[in-house]
């Protein structure tokens, strides 16, 4: 490989680089608006019992102050009871435990003290009809369905934007390594064979 050649897969590779952090920065900066956390003042629905299943989906969701969570009854016989609640917040739920209601029911509370509040249906708790709404200033960064792409506590998008990084300066340095140990390619030179 001559220099020349070396050089234009060289830009061609740093050029590539650039695009993917362009395009994951891009992403990276779009990305929470259209996450399952929702904003202060908007409304997200918590379905109780879906399909007959003894469940509350989602089973976790994480909120802004300030948003409303809507319970929707799809199948009969439950409540929604606080298990626990932060310091400060008024949240009690459906009442008290032994009132139950049924499909098509709703209830909505606005979430606005920080803090994770676990409730319950009472009557099937021990089958695992349990639920978790944590109150965030940022829903989209750090809870709910979204754990998976945070496993090191950064958006996967910004990991993108990492490695791109990386692999911008190993390049870099391999190119330096390049001219400075070969400098101007033997097939470039003085080719008239004689002094």
């Amino acid at each position: 490989m001559n220099r020349r050649e070396f050089l234009r897969a060289a830009g061609g590779s740093a050029a590539a680089v650039a695009a993917t952090a362009q395009s994951a920065a891009a992403q990276e900066g779009g990305g929470n608006e259209s996450s399952g956390g929702g904003g202060g003042g908007g409304t997200q629905t918590v379905a109780v019992g879906p399909g007959n299943s003894l469940v509350f989906e989602p089973a976790e969701l994480a909120i802004a102050p300030g948003t409303t969570v809507e319970f929707v009854w799809e199948s009969d016989g439950h409540n929604v009871v606080p298990e626990s609640v932060p310091e400060g917040a008024s949240w009690e739920g459906t009442g008290p435990e032994s009132e139950l209601f049924d499909t098509g029911y709703t209830y909505t509370h606005t979430f606005s003290t920080l803090g994770d509040y676990e409730y319950v249906c009472s009557p099937h708790a021990t089958a695992g009809m349990v639920g978790t709404i944590t109150v965030t200033e940022n829903p989209g960064s750090g809870g709910g369905g979204e754990k998976e792409l945070h496993e090191l506590g950064v958006p996967i998008q910004a990991h993108w934007v990492g490695a791109s990084t990386i692999l911008g300066i190993i390049v870099t340095i391999v190119y330096t390594f390049y001219i400075l140990k070969y400098g101007e390619s033997a097939n470039t030179g003085n080719t008239g064979g004689g002094e």
